[in-house]
């Protein structure tokens, strides 16, 4: 029991310090984002209202399939890798038809997000989105796996 409440412990610590760690990045980088943004452009602002828009759409493209894989991957009558390939394709699929939805309605989109001078913004969110939800599942399956430490280096990574 003490074994499987440090494993607990330090694979949480691990996982923890990886999102802590890369969220500081990010906050490292607001200096050069508010001197380097002009204020014609939206400034700082514009960054702030494209993370807003891409948390409530990595919920929305990734509806749940992360605790769908453990659910399923850990159930003994289920083939954990059957279970993987299939929440991937799901999610890969839903976000290839994300990107492919945004593209072809980009004006209106853009126009209706405000930035319909920056069109490039809101293609290069809707990429970056479509890659993180499809990206969560691979990093569902490590910690299915019980790899933190290959998960922390590559959630940093990326």
């Amino acid at each position: 029991m003490a074994t499987n409440l440090k494993s607990l412990a330090k694979d949480t610590a691990i996982y923890g310090v990886s999102s802590i760690f890369g969220r500081f990045l990010n906050y490292l980088l607001v200096p050069l984002y508010t001197a380097t943004l002009s204020a014609a452009s939206g400034g700082y602002g514009v960054i702030t209202n494209l993370y807003a828009w891409t948390a409530l759409l990595l919920v929305i493209l990734t509806y749940g399939m992360e605790t769908t894989f453990f659910r399923f991957a850990n159930k003994a009558d289920e083939d954990a890798e059957k279970v993987y390939s299939t929440t991937l394709v799901s999610v890969g699929a839903t976000a290839l038809m994300f990107v492919a939805a945004v593209v072809g309605f980009l004006p209106s989109i853009s126009s209706a997000l405000g930035y319909a001078d920056h069109q490039s913004w809101v293609v290069s969110m809707a990429i970056i989105v479509a890659l993180d939800a499809f990206q969560a599942i691979p990093f569902a399956y490590l910690r299915y796996k019980k790899q933190p430490i290959k998960f922390a280096g590559l959630k940093l990574a990326f």
